[in-house]
């Protein structure tokens, strides 16, 4: 899908630049960048589940690596 967005000149230039060094299109350095945010959101998801009143049922997830705080 083909988006249209505003962006300020220095970010940019700074997409690209990092395009650049990174041996990526313009998209692709985009691309990565909403995964990050994705991943970002995730932990902020499993923060709440483990501070919810279901924290019981996540007791089951630890084997996979996950540590409870």
């Amino acid at each position: 899908m083909k988006i249209s967005a505003s962006l300020p000149d220095e970010d940019v230039e700074f997409l690209d630049r990092y395009a650049a060094d990174h041996g990526e299109s313009r998209s692709g350095a985009l691309h990565r960048a909403v995964a990050l945010l994705r991943h970002r959101d995730l932990g902020d998801q499993y923060e709440a589940a483990w501070a919810s009143d279901n924290a019981d049922d996540w007791h089951g997830t630890l084997r996979d690596g996950l540590a409870a705080e």
